[in-house]
């Protein structure tokens, strides 16, 4: 997994707007789906052993954090953040506070 904080990217648009891109990607694409997502707290996805799906998982957090593991990865993902889980690496997260965990998910095939 690639994790990215949002305090790193540089700002660009200005003095019309401010952008900052978290990720970007170039190919053919053949789906695409953008979910809004917000995990419970004490909830663990899934519920147990890992998941793994054949999408590219582009995500970030607008509020909260889960502990997760992807990859070489272990660890917590917080508000500002961003993740890229690419095809085929299994993963799972959990909620382990007593706030919602939300999130905007961009699945990619």
């Amino acid at each position: 997994m690639e994790k990215i904080a949002l305090d790193s990217i540089p700002v660009t648009g200005l003095p019309l707007y401010e952008m900052q891109r978290i990720f970007s990607a170039s190919g053919s694409f053949t789906t695409m789906s953008m979910s809004y997502i917000t995990l419970l707290p004490g909830q663990r996805v899934p519920v147990s052993g890992t998941g793994v799906h054949a999408e590219d998982e582009y995500s970030f957090f607008l509020e909260g954090e889960v502990y997760t593991e992807s990859g070489s990865f272990q660890g917590i993902c917080r508000t500002g953040e961003g993740t890229l889980i690419p095809r085929g690496e299994r993963h799972w997260c959990e909620n382990r506070t007593d706030r919602p965990c939300r999130l905007l998910c961009v699945m990619i095939k």
